[in-house]
């Protein structure tokens, strides 16, 4: 008898959810530019954005400033846009 597949599951996400995009941000300049392009137009890239899930981990090192302009735009970005945030 063959064994069972392995699906690794996520905290925040289950095999159950209809996600078929994951997005990793770091917070940084280059994953934040990407988000908030694809937030923007998602059609471009082929993204159904109520299949997508955003992906963070925070690690306590992250710049106050960082934080602050995150909290200030990128959070309402994704909230307007109804993306599931997993941290």
């Amino acid at each position: 008898m063959p064994a069972a597949a392995y699906t690794p599951s996520l905290p925040g996400l289950s095999t159950a959810d209809e996600v078929d995009t994951v997005i990793n941000w770091g917070l940084g300049a280059d994953s934040t530019a990407y988000l908030a392009r694809i937030l923007t137009d998602p059609s471009a890239y082929g993204i159904d954005l109520e299949r997508t899930a955003v992906l963070y981990m925070a690690t306590g090192s992250e710049w106050p400033e960082t934080r602050m302009l995150v909290e200030e735009f990128m959070l309402p970005l994704l909230r307007e846009h109804g993306v599931r945030f997993v941290q």
